[in-house]
């Protein structure tokens, strides 16, 4: 059985899974491919090609089609709530009904097709965590800005049944307050929402300040009304201009409030299911400091946060979802690893730099080079295997350093990745040395869980700890990415050091390189010192 799983063109991150007898084949964004970040607002054709290639099938052989959005009404009338004057819920109605409709006609086959199925969007969400998730009974949370008729999904599952407990309103959206709140910082909203939780660590909450949240219930909520009052009232930040102390102190306020709430939805799914075992999708689950708050809290015991947990998770989500109601059985693989687009081959690879007059040199041994050239300081580009799916580099496509030289934080966030210089990065590790170098180990294989960092330990990766003292530590299993498993042995070879920094590969404001020409076209425009790309090396001091 083919599944062929799509985020709908109505989202802001789109995607293309396929799912064959129940296991993953294919899964990628489509910014990867046409170079626009998110790619917003656009049908993931090129991620579907991508998808059906990788499978060796035509559209035409798709045996089901799942989007991850429900039919136009189910997603109009929940906005209806609560009451608006009749000219705005009318001009609300006839805009989204208008943006939904134009994305139906970017699909390559009808709407009407009896393989095509609407999936309400939460729970496919929900069905791209828990029913890969490995547990067979755990708690599930769901938010984001808006997706469709509600912004969010509290509940419980066992096996495949699933237990819906309750769900937020788009007006009371906690995704909405964090895009919000980041607009009044001076970020891009449904971008960079990132950067306000860098941010916060950089300031002191105010608790008292949101008083539009009701914290008496047993799920907080927000009272909208107040809350756009209250958003009203503040000054944005111009784009460029100084981040004063007050900014930051709201980016901690704003990160504070999520964190409470969260913790607060735990508590009350662990007392209503009586599992300790949470799982997290949506936008709002990409936020690593809450979502290690939640795993350290006395309401979690274990956790599963799916890595691609935008809009874009809600491709793979989908056909999830379809194969759960076809078969009555959850799929067979757990979700244990993200590598799951294009990958080149050295021949293909070879081409490419042949094509590019770049001078190049192969490697027998590519990972000790690659060591040895970030023992010496230098950073480089790593392209290797599959790519990865999601905003976290995993080792697929990414950029690595040494995280205990000085100034190397500073050298790769202004002369590699032209961004902020208080921008924090990642570790990678083994998976068995997590222990080593973080305060409450924990499986982290996606880099979207925040731990504590050993203060005896800390200094020996600064680079990759942010100012809180916290890392987003990503644990490398050998069977699971062998290339990246060894750069890092080899690194630890040579320093004695089994942690290295790990970045994205890509550019401020670019999507992660996918292909070989991409890889190329970055290393040349930013000050990466070397490429390691399949089993060539490329260096500009040679």
């Amino acid at each position: 059985m083919k599944i062929l799983g799509l985020t709908h063109p109505y989202s802001w991150n789109t995607a293309a899974a396929l799912l064959v007898d129940g296991k993953l084949i294919a899964f990628a964004e489509e910014e990867r491919f046409t170079r626009t970040k998110h790619a917003p607002r656009s049908f993931p054709r090129k991620a579907m090609e991508y998808c059906l290639k990788e499978g060796g099938i035509t559209l035409e052989e798709v045996d089901h089609i799942a989007i991850g959005m429900d039919s136009k009404w189910s997603v109009v009338l929940p906005n209806l709530w609560p009451p608006q004057p009749p000219r705005f819920a009318y001009g609300k109605i006839r805009r989204t009904l208008a943006e939904i409709s134009r994305g139906n006609e970017l699909f390559p086959f009808s709407p009407q097709d009896p393989r095509v199925t609407f999936c309400n969007h939460h729970l496919s969400h929900v069905a791209s965590s828990l029913y890969l998730s490995g547990f067979e009974k755990a708690n599930f949370i769901s938010l984001d800005g808006a997706g469709g008729g509600e912004s969010g999904m509290l509940g419980w599952g066992e096996g495949t049944d699933l237990h819906i407990c309750k769900r937020v309103t788009n007006a009371g959206s906690w995704g909405a307050l964090y895009e919000r709140m980041t607009k009044v910082l001076g970020f891009q909203p449904h971008s960079h929402e990132g950067k306000t939780m860098g941010l916060a660590a950089f300031g002191t909450p105010n608790p008292d300040l949101f008083d539009f949240i009701d914290w008496d219930c047993p799920v907080p909520r927000i009272d909208h009304t107040k809350r756009n009052k209250f958003l009203a009232s503040l000054t944005p930040r111009e784009k460029g201009a100084e981040i004063t102390q007050e900014y930051k102190d709201l980016a901690a306020t704003v990160q504070h409030a999520l964190e409470r709430a969260l913790l607060q939805m735990a508590k009350y799914l662990s007392e209503k299911s009586g599992s300790r075992a949470l799982c997290m999708s949506g936008g709002v689950a990409l936020n690593c400091s809450a979502n290690g708050k939640l795993l350290h809290s006395e309401y979690v015991d274990d956790i599963f946060v799916q890595p691609a947990s935008s809009d874009a998770g809600v491709a793979l989500g989908a056909a999830v979802f379809q194969h759960v109601q076809l078969t009555g059985k959850r799929p067979s693989f757990v979700f244990d690893h993200a590598y799951y687009g294009p990958a080149y081959s050295d021949e293909e690879i070879e081409a490419v730099l042949r094509e590019s007059k770049l001078g190049y040199e192969r490697c027998d041994n590519i990972e000790r080079r690659t060591a040895e050239l970030m023992s010496q300081g230098k950073v480089v580009g790593w392209f290797q295997g599959r790519m990865e799916v999601g905003p976290r580099a995993l080792g697929g496509r990414s950029i690595v350093a040494d995280p205990a030289l000085e100034g190397i934080k500073d050298k790769v966030n202004a002369e590699v990745k032209h961004r902020e210089m208080w921008r924090p990065f990642a570790p990678s590790m083994h998976y068995d040395d997590i222990g080593e170098y973080v305060e409450g180990p924990y499986n982290s294989p996606f880099m979207i869980l925040a731990f504590q960092a050993r203060k005896d330990k800390v200094e020996s990766y600064r680079a990759a700890v942010h100012v809180d003292e916290t890392a987003r530590v990503q644990g490398v299993r050998e069977e699971v990415n062998p290339h990246y498993f060894k750069l890092i042995s080899e690194f630890k070879d040579i320093t004695g050091r089994g942690v290295i920094l790990n970045t994205s590969f890509n550019v401020a404001g670019e999507p992660l390189v996918c292909s070989p020409t991409d890889a190329l076209r970055t290393y040349a425009c930013c000050g990466m010192d070397a490429l390691a790309i399949g089993s060539f090396l490329l260096r500009k001091d040679s």
